[in-house]
């Protein structure tokens, strides 16, 4: 799972006036037209599931939205808000009132100008209580949204969120209302038009999306930052990391950010090819249902988190290029708690926390209690092999204990529904893009962010992680003015996560990106991989 999360900085959280571009006739930085034209060949080896911002919680949509929408606020390379859609901003904490200023002159990829009704329709929707919006909960201390004219738009607080700069008003993607004419029906349903069709104001638009093959993406040459340099930018899907480095090195694909550690060499040795090795703001984790009962006896959580071999997964499957999970909080990041170690692989250990939880092996060495079985699925989703290694080295170890754990992927997309259902009864995923200033995760932690299926509400807290010690600290996190403070309740949160067993947090990835020795430009951030593929370009 992986969701671009926004970063805080008090002093821009006041006032904010941008420097230089301030019209859709200016462009960027550095701009030179004489990069522009070729095209890069991307991979996934999942197919995008919706382009319609905040239905999808996946890297694979959400990455190609990132290229064909904006937000009102950018992000600077180390999370800083920068001007996006949004020229200058300012904020009166006594009203909790945030007013933006629009750039003019922008245009949708359709040619229609984009307004202020097109940020009050897409809030809206974010907010709406009938909304499918996976991240809603990102979005809570929203109150009201209106237009104050053409270009000028308010935003109501219902509480101050020192995040919102770099939250609400850098993730929330800008859509066009008048391709949603019926509102949150449109919004919400699955096979819209919009969803295999989008129309945003960004560097790139939809060409092409052949399911389970290719999306090919189009230059916006009409993009108020001056077109972007590649004239198409193209995602092959591909089986498997395995095939995508080996198309890699064939020439067939030009970029693959994140090589595996067993084909690493391969493609390092290439004359004909580069690497760049980032640390990636993710943690990765075996996850749960929480409420499901099994899993409600905290002994049981805790065996699993002792049957899990960390550091046989960061030695063997990484070959060291990663750091073993205590948590949610990057070890590079200051909000990771130092104290807290991560689970020692002991198998005595978790087996005396189930008999204690009342687990008792049968006549075919299976666990059982009150006349069940321990019988769990532990699941992955198709073309990661990473988390089939994983899934297959922690279910050999369940088996010892006497749990029946089968090994299982799913294709993406049926996978994520699976999850937010909480039909799967184990998972291997991560979640991730956040950087030092960024670290927010009040959308996956916070009880409110609980999916509840009968009232068809999303929500990405998919574990049902429900304490309200856990929700207090998320809470009062958005509000703190104080950096320090804030980092001591991470800090906290940490430490509590990791005793209560919420998931098993397996490890946070160092990861090496590959690409042609001939592409360009490219700067990769702690919070993705594609920060800036608009001046990606080809040396000439």
């Amino acid at each position: 799972m992986i969701k671009k999360i926004a970063a805080v900085s008090l002093a821009t959280a006041l006032v904010f006036s941008a420097v230089g571009a301030t019209s859709a006739g200016a462009v960027r930085e550095g701009y030179d037209p004489k990069k522009a034209g070729g095209k890069v060949v991307l991979t996934s080896f999942a197919d995008p599931v919706i382009f319609i911002w905040n239905r999808a919680s996946d890297s694979a949509s959400n990455d190609l939205m990132d290229m064909m929408f904006e937000p009102l606020v950018d992000s600077g390379f180390n999370g800083q808000p920068v001007p996006g859609l949004a020229t200058s901003w300012k904020f009166d904490k006594k009203n909790l009132t945030y007013t933006f200023n629009l750039r003019k002159g922008v245009k949708w990829h359709d040619g229609k100008p984009f307004t202020a009704k097109d940020v009050k329709f897409s809030f809206d929707m974010y907010i709406h209580p009938d909304s499918l919006n996976t991240y809603k909960a990102d979005y809570q201390s929203i109150e009201s949204v209106s237009v104050v004219d053409d270009y000028t738009v308010k935003f109501k607080l219902k509480e101050n969120n020192v995040f919102f700069l770099v939250g609400p008003a850098n993730d929330g993607l800008i859509m066009p209302a008048h391709h949603f004419p019926n509102g949150v029906k449109d919004y919400n349903a699955d096979n819209s038009k919009f969803g295999r069709n989008p129309i945003g104001t960004g560097p790139y638009k939809l060409k092409e999306w052949k399911s389970d093959e290719r999306i090919v993406l189009v230059a916006n040459r009409n993009w108020w930052a001056g077109r972007p340099y590649m004239d198409e930018v193209v995602t092959r899907i591909l089986p498997d990391a395995n095939v995508e480095a080996l198309n890699l090195i064939k020439g067939d694909v030009d970029f693959v950010e994140s090589i595996t550690p067993r084909t690493l060499s391969q493609v390092a040795k290439d004359k004909d090819l580069k690497t760049v090795t980032y640390d990636y703001g993710r943690f990765d984790y075996v996850g749960w249902n929480n409420a499901n009962p099994i899993f409600k006896d905290k002994k049981v959580r805790q065996a699993v988190n002792y049957a899990l071999n960390r550091q046989a997964i960061v030695s063997q499957i990484f070959l060291g290029k990663a750091y073993p999970g205590t948590g949610p909080m990057h070890p590079k990041l200051p909000q990771e708690n130092k104290s807290v170690k991560p689970y020692p692989y002991d198998l005595k250990k978790s087996a005396a926390l189930l008999a204690e939880a009342g687990w008792k092996k049968g006549s075919d060495g299976v666990l059982a209690k009150d006349g069940k079985k321990f019988e769990i699925e532990v699941t992955y989703n198709n073309g990661n092999v990473i988390r089939q290694k994983i899934a297959q080295v922690l279910a050999a170890d369940l088996k010892k204990l006497g749990i029946k754990a089968t090994v299982r992927g799913y294709e993406w997309s049926l996978y994520l529904d699976k999850y937010m259902k909480g039909e799967l009864d184990m998972f291997v995923l991560a979640w991730g893009g956040y950087d030092g200033a960024s670290l927010e995760h009040y959308g996956i932690f916070h009880s409110s962010a609980i999916p509840n299926i009968e009232k068809g509400t999303a929500g990405n807290n998919r574990m049902r992680i429900n304490y309200p010690k856990v929700d207090k600290i998320l809470e009062q996190y958005l509000t703190e003015e104080d950096a320090n403070k804030r980092i001591k309740m991470y800090q906290e949160l940490h430490a509590f996560l990791a005793e209560e067993a919420v998931a098993a947090f397996t490890h946070h990835p160092r990861v090496t990106a590959g690409m042609d020795k001939n592409l360009m430009g490219v700067k990769i951030s702690m919070a993705s991989p594609y920060f800036n593929i608009h001046d990606w370009y080809w040396k000439k």
